[in-house]
């Protein structure tokens, strides 16, 4: 059972290709997040951050396109995210939202072998005349020719502060990297999982 775990994972993680994640978060557990249905937008900056060894391709708006998903995803929960120069009455928190990362990074993989196992299906006739069929694992060897390879990397700081107190109540770093040609899966993923947590 144990290898047809193993197997049925390796087979997953070549199909989507390699992904990663990984995430800070504190939650003031006294707070009424389900409450919150405005939240101001006091900060939206870009601060890269260093990565040695990556020319990254970044992205050219990298705030404008975070603003875009988040949006997304709190109208899908009906929750208003109040932009500048609007006023923040409405609002019980203040977001300040800092884009780390939002880049891709694009390599050539020289020519390699991969080893994986299939299914097999045999089937056999018992002495009783019977057909039985039964699947195994079978272990086949792939040839893969040398190919650019494409990372995509997010990385976004989501700060809310209570309003009337100015304490931080919420605090999350999210970062992601798969092998993909684009990152707005992953920041979309992002803001989703942000907007989730309001509650």
């Amino acid at each position: 059972m144990k290898k047809i775990l193993i197997l049925t994972l390796v087979l997953l993680m070549t199909i989507m290709g390699t992904a990663s994640a990984s995430k800070s978060k504190f939650k003031d557990p006294n707070y009424s997040f389900g409450t919150i249905m405005n939240v101001y937008l006091a900060e939206c900056v870009y601060t890269p951050k260093a990565n040695p060894g990556h020319d990254l391709q970044e992205d050219s708006n990298p705030t404008g396109r975070a603003l875009n998903a988040l949006r997304t995803a709190m109208a899908k929960k009906n929750k208003n995210l109040i932009v500048p120069p609007d006023e923040p009455t409405r609002a019980r928190t203040d977001l300040h939202l800092v884009v780390h990362t939002l880049a891709t990074y694009t390599y050539w993989k020289e020519p390699w072998f991969e080893e994986v196992y299939e299914n097999k299906k045999i089937t056999e006739k018992g002495k009783d005349g019977r057909e039985r069929t039964i699947t195994i694992p079978v272990k086949r060897v792939i040839q893969h020719p040398g190919q650019w390879i494409t990372n995509a990397y997010a990385e976004v700081e989501f700060t809310l502060k209570d309003r009337s107190t100015g304490r931080t109540v919420y605090n999350c770093i999210d970062t992601r990297e798969r092998q993909d040609a684009g990152y707005d899966g992953m920041l979309n993923r992002i803001c989703a999982d942000f907007v989730n947590d309001l509650k």
